[in-house]
């Protein structure tokens, strides 16, 4: 008998609205909740008795897996794995590297999988799907992936009481270059998130229509290089900026891997905010500025921190532009319309005068099919003096 769970009408609302992660706050009675084993099948009904979904309990929530009575066992997750990968192929036509699985998109709540050539990775935070790992490994061998690679960590991770995990699973690289447009780049698994931020892809093949051939661009965030890749091989002379001297390492490599001049390019280990401020005080300009900072606000709590910091980066931004600012926020609880309002202020604050140009999401294999699964926001403005 599968336990049943009933929840209050927040609780209630929020699946009616496709939002598939059900806090214990929203659990009406919860003693029973309490009384049952994490990662066990169970349940959602609403407080008059109607069945809203079925999922795995986890320590602070239940993830929704379906809104339908079935099995939650090894057939599902292999099937499901599989039916994501073939929207991605035939549907949406993408072929050797894209994101295979998003979470509750792909009706596997608590499971990622990026695929890189023939290097699947894997995050995991789902005890219900945890138990099922070696169901995962096994469909992704059968899809023609040779090395998978599990990087399961960070906040989500912990909130399924799952302890941090990072290493091989199945093969030996962890190491392989992608294309994407007319750009190459490396990608290891040793760095942040899967190792290379597949959200980005047509924000970034987007960049390459405003370049001119000797424009200077500022690449705030820059990672590994991913923006900076496809304005350099556009002709521009490239800036990059970011906290970590791995990440810079890769993206010199990346330089390298486009036949990128060494005399094309910059990059500076340090404090985005620091440098913004000294490039203003030496009265540095540059044509493009791009910010694609990490998520200021991974909740609701800390998201009036996360504005400030949103409104001085942009802020600053604005004033080394010239030409052209590229803004992203990768903050789910930041909504886009907010997003555009600070950004928009941060500018006039500046002394300039923003105009939207185009508004960018994540990529299409990163599905959004409720607000809880958009989270990437990408403007790009024009900017004039006044």
């Amino acid at each position: 008998m599968i336990p049943k769970l009933y929840v209050d009408f927040g609780g209630y609302s929020a699946i009616e609205k496709g939002n598939l992660i059900i806090p214990r706050e929203n659990i009406l009675n919860k003693e029973d909740f309490d009384k049952i084993e994490i990662g066990e099948v169970v349940d959602i009904y609403s407080k008059r008795g109607k069945f809203l979904g079925r999922g795995f309990k986890n320590p602070r929530e239940i993830r929704i897996m379906t809104l339908k009575k079935e099995n939650l066992d090894e057939n599902y997750i292999r099937e499901k794995i599989i039916k994501a990968n073939e929207y991605r192929v035939n549907f949406l036509g993408f072929k050797d590297t894209y994101r295979m699985v998003y979470t509750q998109s792909d009706w596997l709540n608590g499971l990622v999988i990026d695929k890189y050539n023939d290097i699947a990775t894997v995050q995991i935070f789902n005890y219900g799907i945890e138990k099922m790992k070696d169901v995962i490994v096994e469909t992704l061998l059968d899809l023609g992936i040779d090395s998978i690679y599990e990087k399961s960590s960070g906040r989500n991770r912990k909130r399924a009481g799952l302890p941090e995990v990072e290493g091989i699973l199945v093969g030996k690289k962890t190491e392989t270059i992608i294309k994407e447009g007319d750009a190459k780049f490396k990608v290891t698994f040793d760095g942040q998130k899967t190792g290379f931020f597949l959200d980005q892809r047509e924000n970034r093949l987007e960049i390459e229509k405003f370049i001119k051939e000797g424009d200077r661009v500022l690449d705030v965030c820059c990672y590994t290089g991913g923006f900076s890749v496809h304005c350099a091989i556009k002709g521009a002379e490239v800036v990059g900026v970011d906290l970590s001297k791995k990440a810079l390492k890769v993206a010199e490599e990346n330089m390298e891997l486009n036949n990128i001049p060494k005399d094309k390019y910059t990059f500076i280990e340090g404090n985005a905010f620091k440098v913004l401020e000294e490039f203003i005080e030496d009265g540095e300009k540059f044509d493009i500025v791009i910010l694609d900072p990490p998520a200021f606000a991974q909740s609701k709590k800390s998201l009036k921190d996360a504005i400030r910091g949103y409104h001085m980066l942009n802020r600053f931004g604005a004033k080394l532009a010239d030409r052209l600012l590229v803004t992203c926020s990768c903050s789910q609880p930041l909504e886009p319309d907010a997003f555009k309002a600070l950004v928009i202020d941060a500018c006039l604050k500046a002394k300039k005068w923003a105009k939207i140009i185009k508004y960018g999401s994540q990529s299409p294999d990163h599905p959004i099919t409720s607000k809880g699964t958009e989270y990437l926001k990408c403007l790009f403005l024009s900017l004039e003096k006044i």
